[in-house]
């Protein structure tokens, strides 16, 4: 052996460390599936790899065993997460090719904004109903502007900005209508049943948040569904939509990988969002 050779150890497989999503999809096939086998496919891999079922951190989330200075940093994460959906739901209109289909996806978007801005007994935006969620739990709204964001963290919020601006608007809705929103309603109303049980201490009025999206989020999923249907003929479009399939699972996975990280190792290095995070900082508002 020579010098410069590694030590012979034997070592373990690949595998050991990292397998590959479990998927029958296969993207060397020229010929297109049928939609219907083909969304059974996305069904199947989302069921599987949504990080709030399959992640050990969202296992531990909704087997109510986080401490409450778990959920209030796992909360103070999220919050910038969830603080970017009204401009997700605006790059599908931006990115839509047709009047029907803006109109078709206005409704989420008006969701995310608010319903009050056309209905006098409406709900306020969904980022507002998240950050009373948060002042639930006792983080104050000057605690969660402040609040560095693990590194992983800031790669997802900038990445579905990314994605919602620039990519089709079936690609985008592929990587979030049906893989988030499609699981949503199904992931909140069993952590609705842990905080029921589990998290008694965080008071029923924080909890609208997921209240409201436990219903909205079917309806969301079953759209994103019927949306991306009509793109989903040709083999290339389905790759396409495949493809942002598993990479949303996978930015969201590396998402709470960061967050159960910083969560175990305290001392981490965080960036501190600036107001308009995750779009560029200049030019700001006048005030």
């Amino acid at each position: 052996m020579k010098a410069n050779d590694p030590p012979a150890t034997k070592r373990p497989p690949v595998s050991a460390w990292q397998s590959a999503f479990s998927t029958s999809y296969d993207f060397s096939r020229r010929e297109p599936y049928d939609p219907g086998t083909f969304l059974g496919l996305v069904r199947e891999i989302t069921e599987k790899y949504f990080y709030g079922f399959y992640h050990p951190l969202g296992r531990r989330l909704i087997a109510g065993d986080l401490s409450p200075e778990d959920l209030r940093f796992l909360a103070m994460q999220e919050h910038a997460y969830y603080a970017g959906t009204t401009w997700w739901n605006a790059g599908k209109l931006l990115r839509a090719n047709t009047l029907a289909e803006q109109r078709q996806l206005f409704a989420p978007l008006l969701d995310e904004l608010g319903t009050d801005l056309v209905d006098d007994g409406g709900l306020p935006a969904h980022s507002e109903l998240f950050v009373r969620y948060c002042e639930g739990l006792g983080v104050t709204r000057e605690e969660l502007d402040r609040a560095p964001l693990a590194p992983g963290v800031v790669l997802a919020v900038t990445e579905l900005r990314r994605i919602a601006t620039e990519r089709p608007a079936f690609e985008f809705i592929a990587a979030s209508n049906l893989v988030v929103e499609k699981m949503r309603a199904k992931h909140y109303a069993a952590l609705l049943e842990t905080f029921a049980t589990s998290y008694r201490w965080v008071p029923k009025s924080a909890l609208l948040f997921y209240e409201i999206h436990a219903r909205l989020d079917d309806g969301h999923g079953s759209l994103g569904e019927a949306f991306v249907a009509r793109y989903a003929h040709d083999k290339r479009d389905q790759d396409a939509i495949f493809s942002a399939v598993q990479r949303s699972l996978c930015l969201r996975l590396a998402m709470y990988d960061s967050i159960a990280s910083a969560m175990q190792s305290p001392g981490g290095v965080g960036l501190v969002p600036w107001p308009n995070f995750p779009g560029e900082p200049w030019p700001r508002p006048a005030s």
